[in-house]
């Protein structure tokens, strides 16, 4: 058995027994990983978008493993000044890593950008919605071509600069906004 130590996000929460619950969870220096985990009453309840530290406990050739010493290190809090629509936003973000991140894909900079955002006290929808570009951008390679010059130089902006500054940007307004939501 080999034991590892890492941090993730949540990503997805299923229940398989009674009190057992199966974790998909990507990874700071591995890759998306399914673990699971007895429920403790003892234990703070671990809950989508919150990020972890823990160890891996694993064997060859096993698709599922098993995590202990789980401390969480940051939680979405839903409370601070959050709209639906900046929470809905930030799902939406999760729910794009969870589908379109490869099982054996790498990428710590789209973890650093969920970890950024996760921690972001006042965060805003227009900045959620510019970290999706931006991990949009590094799976795919979006187009970075578009009618709209502002869009455009948004676009190059995010293409060419890490999350701290990307989140700097601040003067987008609504009809920016609803452009950027449909790239």
């Amino acid at each position: 058995m080999s034991v590892f130590k890492d941090k993730a996000v949540v990503l997805k929460i299923d229940k398989i027994k009674d009190k057992e619950l199966l974790y998909s969870l990507f990874t700071y220096e591995y890759w998306k990983i399914k673990a699971n985990k007895k429920y403790s009453a003892r234990e703070k309840s671990i809950d989508l978008w919150n990020i972890i530290n823990f160890e891996i406990h694993t064997k060859e050739n096993v698709s599922i493993h098993k995590i202990k010493n789980i401390k969480i290190k940051s939680v979405f809090d839903i409370k601070k000044e959050k709209t639906f629509s900046c929470i809905n936003s930030y799902l939406e973000l999760l729910a794009l890593v969870y589908r379109e991140i490869s099982p054996w894909i790498q990428n710590k900079e789209i973890f650093e950008i969920i970890e950024h955002i996760n921690t972001y006290d006042k965060i805003e929808e227009s900045k959620i919605i510019l970290a999706k570009i931006k991990i949009k951008y590094l799976l795919w390679d979006i187009w970075l071509e578009h009618n709209n010059p502002t869009i455009k130089k948004i676009l190059k902006f995010i293409s060419i600069n890490h999350i701290n500054e990307i989140l700097k940007l601040s003067w987008i307004n609504e009809e920016l906004k609803k452009e950027l939501e449909k790239i």
